[in-house]
């Protein structure tokens, strides 16, 4: 299955996203423009680039593995999901847990993120709820 992701660039220096290999899940998302906040923990990072997700589709953005591994640096909301009507500037913010020595650049890869599509969900008022094995057992109670 192969769905078609428009990309218009906003600046001359942005870098279309790409995959890394042939097989991989997500493409890479570079950063056009780095600001710098909260003394090198926080970087809001420009992609300059906006996207066209096709309906019935939602783009997720998710963390890099080796900026979590090397650096201790995630996207600051976790996981961005990116509805298919917005065609604003796709903007990653990034936090890292401590002070480190890596500050993301121009053309570095600074998120991953994959187009999935999403069924629609008819949401239906019930009063009753049927049962099951778990029941309202909350986190951690299955005892493991």
């Amino acid at each position: 299955m192969t769905l078609m992701l428009k990309v218009k660039r906003l600046t001359e220096t942005a870098k279309l996203p790409t995959y890394a290999h042939d097989g991989d899940a997500c493409f890479d998302l570079y950063a056009d423009n780095v600001t710098e906040l909260s003394g090198g923990t926080i970087f809001t990072c420009s992609t300059g680039l906006s996207v066209e997700i096709p309906e019935g589709c939602a783009l997720m953005v998710y963390s890099r593995s080796g900026h979590g591994f090397k650096n201790n640096m995630r996207l600051s909301n976790c996981v961005g999901v990116i509805d298919s009507g917005y065609r604003g500037e796709l903007i990653v913010k990034l936090t890292c847990d401590r002070q480190i020595q890596y500050i993301p650049k121009q053309g570095d890869r600074v998120a991953q993120a994959m187009l999935i599509k999403v069924p629609s969900v008819q949401i239906e008022e019930s009063f009753e709820l049927s049962d099951s094995e778990r029941g309202e057992g909350g986190f951690g109670s299955s005892g493991k």
